[in-house]
């Protein structure tokens, strides 16, 4: 039995798997996870698509009180 020639493989990228609209249903620590491991992988469009799903969900006033310490002003 022939193996099969490379032109009948086909190679698919982990990155055309992760959206932006599926990363941003996951949890939080879901995409916190996926972006580590895609870090670990040497994927950077994964782990972009994941930094803008994280920036997206944590609102802008939050964002800055965690990043100095502070309370966010109501």
């Amino acid at each position: 039995m022939a193996s099969p020639t490379p032109k009948h493989v086909a190679v698919f990228s982990r990155s055309e798997e992760w959206t932006l609209e599926r990363v941003a249903r996951l949890s939080v620590q879901e995409i916190r996870q996926l972006r580590a491991n895609a870090e670990r992988l040497n994927d950077p469009a994964v782990v972009a698509v994941c930094s803008e799903a994280l920036r997206a969900s944590t609102p802008r006033r939050a964002r800055a009180a965690g990043k100095w310490g502070r309370k966010a002003a109501t």
